[in-house]
């Protein structure tokens, strides 16, 4: 390699903000433009004569020693990033371009220090995922709300039309709600719902959705079920444990109340095409469950 050209255009080099780096097929560095040391946190005169692996995080030794072996055999490689430890500890994420110069038998690559920009990307997608959460869950309870609960059902009868299954669907209102939170305040009626809202979750399958719609009103999905009687069973055994979890007193400011639910059951394809058929369907046979005194399952 022939450092003394490189050297000559040391004064320059310093300008740049990336760093300009020159290695063996031993993986050894042993040029770095001045740069160098913003980029890596080292001076080049620390980092000549050693492996670029003793610097580089080791999570990304494997991919880079891929990366490097094709560059050796000649392949230009652009837009390849890894992370570096600097000095003083901290991680770098770096962008290199790198190509193999056959005259001097070494790769030539390009670092640039891209940490703030994936700074800003993490920052700017835990910002859409937390604007994505608050959009589809209910933000006293955390369960899914109408939106999300629609875009579930709907993907499980696209699953169940594939597959030739079925799915349930269960509509729960609180039989004391009102009552409660009349009498002690929306403080405690919220304290009550989200107590609610965890023992229909722990009651359901992990394939199925609890959600939300407003007010003392949840849904379930009971996902992938077979359309025979063995699917109905399936559903109605759901409910019962949801009912039999509804059964022990809650804990609320006042005191304990038991806040049973009257639910109601649909099936399909058998009683609507639609999620809001489905819902309808179930909703009414709700209603008929608490016209019969609540704490009970109507179909």
């Amino acid at each position: 390699m022939n450092k003394a050209a490189f050297a000559d255009l040391a004064e320059y080099m310093d300008l740049l903000l990336d760093a300009i780096c020159v290695v063996n097929k031993q993986h050894q560095f042993s040029y770095l433009s001045p740069g160098a040391a913003r980029v890596f946190g080292y001076t080049p005169e620390e980092m000549i004569g050693r492996s670029m692996f003793d610097f580089m995080h080791p999570d990304d030794h494997q991919a880079t020693m891929a990366i490097a072996q094709q560059v050796n055999s000649g392949n230009e490689v652009v837009q390849f990033e890894n992370r570096y430890i600097r000095k003083d500890g901290s991680i770098v994420h770096l962008l290199w371009s790198a190509r193999w110069s056959e005259r001097d038998q070494m790769r030539v690559g390009v670092a640039r220090d891209v940490s703030e920009q994936k700074q800003l990307e993490a920052e700017r997608e835990a910002l859409i995922a937390r604007l994505e959460h608050m959009a589809l869950t209910d933000p006293l309870t955390q369960l899914p709300n109408r939106a999300l609960f629609y875009d579930r059902v709907r993907t499980s009868q696209t699953r169940a039309e594939r597959d030739g299954g079925g799915l349930g669907l269960l509509y729960l209102d609180l039989d004391k709600f009102k009552v409660i939170n009349d009498a002690y305040g929306h403080a405690t009626g919220d304290q009550l719902l989200k107590g609610v809202a965890e023992r229909i979750a722990a009651s359901v399958r992990a394939t199925d959705t609890v959600a939300r719609l407003g007010g003392d009103e949840f849904v379930v999905l009971i996902d992938a079920v077979p359309t025979t009687d063995e699917g109905v069973d399936i559903v109605r055994t759901v409910a019962e444990k949801i009912r039999q979890a509804m059964q022990a007193p809650l804990i609320l400011p006042h005191g304990e109340e038991v806040v049973t639910a009257s639910i109601g059951m649909a099936l399909w394809p058998k009683h609507g095409d639609t999620v809001d058929a489905l819902i309808n369907r179930a909703d009414q046979a709700m209603y008929q469950a608490k016209r019969g005194g609540g704490n009970r399952l109507s179909e």
